[in-house]
């Protein structure tokens, strides 16, 4: 019984000093701290209805980033932004705070079902306008930013950076063969012009070298109720060269001839076609718009 009581005593004594350990102070970590400014670099579509875009701007968002090691927080503001051609006036407005779904030091994606429309100045709720169904994603490294949310239930909004890619395996896009796609569009004009990597013509039962970076340029844009279509005819297309391939030389050989083509920003997809030399390009892919999920999911949350 003695050596039971001796050894009860013994763990009795060791309990202060093991639960000293649990005081020892934790060290608080810095968020670190990001403002990405999208000006200029965004086209915003906006719809009413599933079958048509009622209005078209270039707009003005900014994304607020504080970042640690186990979680992101996103707020976004919107600059002068207007959500149909009827609006008096331009709101400018701040989404409440949103916990990022994933996150590492280049790309951050955030979701959620509701949140606050805030004075962007004062931080006041504005109970006029109910943001719903938000999801963002940005890639800071490719230059990749989209967002889109619904405003009352009546108009959504449709997001995108104006350079809009396709989607290449680990996103390298100096990937010397693999066949990629490069949008740039210009909502001020409604034009664009597509660079496309890579690609080789079959004429006949011939083949073309192959041509490392072409572009096609002053598209005709068309808004739709899911992005844009494309569409041109007698184009001169430019070829580049040079180490870097930024030496452009007009190409009128090459001359295109009915393009056609369809941006679809909820179902982060593309389709080119147009013909060429005497034969034709035909290409359908997934664009860089999101992170890797299938379009089916994302469709879903974006339309539900």
């Amino acid at each position: 019984m003695k050596k039971f009581i001796l050894s009860f005593a013994l763990v009795l004594m060791a309990l202060p000093f093991t639960s000293c350990t649990d005081d020892e102070p934790v060290i608080q970590e810095e968020p670190v701290k990001e403002t990405i400014q999208g000006k200029d670099l965004i086209s915003s579509t906006i719809t009413l209805s599933q079958n048509e875009a009622t209005y078209i701007e270039t707009a003005d968002y900014t994304f607020n980033i504080e970042r640690t090691s186990k979680e992101a927080i996103v707020s976004v503001v919107a600059n002068d932004v207007k959500f149909d051609s009827h609006m008096p006036y331009a709101v400018t407005f701040a989404m409440e705070s949103i916990k990022a779904t994933t996150f590492d030091e280049n790309t951050i994606e955030f979701h959620a079902s509701s949140v606050k429309f805030l004075d962007a100045t004062t931080g006041e709720e504005n109970t006029r306008y109910k943001l719903t169904d938000v999801h963002g994603y940005i890639d800071k490294k490719n230059g990749v930013y989209s967002l889109v949310y619904t405003v009352n239930g009546t108009w959504k909004v449709l997001v995108t950076s104006s350079t809009i890619r396709s989607r290449v395996a680990d996103n390298d896009y100096t990937a010397p063969t693999d066949i990629y796609y490069i949008y740039k569009i210009d909502v001020a004009t409604m034009k664009a012009e597509v660079f496309l990597h890579n690609i080789q013509f079959k004429v006949g039962g011939a083949s073309s070298p192959v041509l490392k970076k072409i572009s096609i340029p002053d598209l005709d844009v068309t808004p739709t109720a899911t992005g844009f279509d494309l569409s041109g005819d007698n184009i001169v297309p430019f070829n580049y060269s040079g180490t870097n391939l930024d030496q452009a030389t007009p190409m009128p050989p090459m001359n295109v001839t009915n393009y056609n083509g369809k941006i679809d920003l909820i179902e982060s997809m593309h389709t080119i076609y147009f013909n060429s030399m005497g034969g034709e390009w035909d290409g359908f892919s997934a664009l860089y718009l999101w992170r890797k999920i299938s379009a089916n999911d994302l469709s879903q949350q974006l339309t539900n």
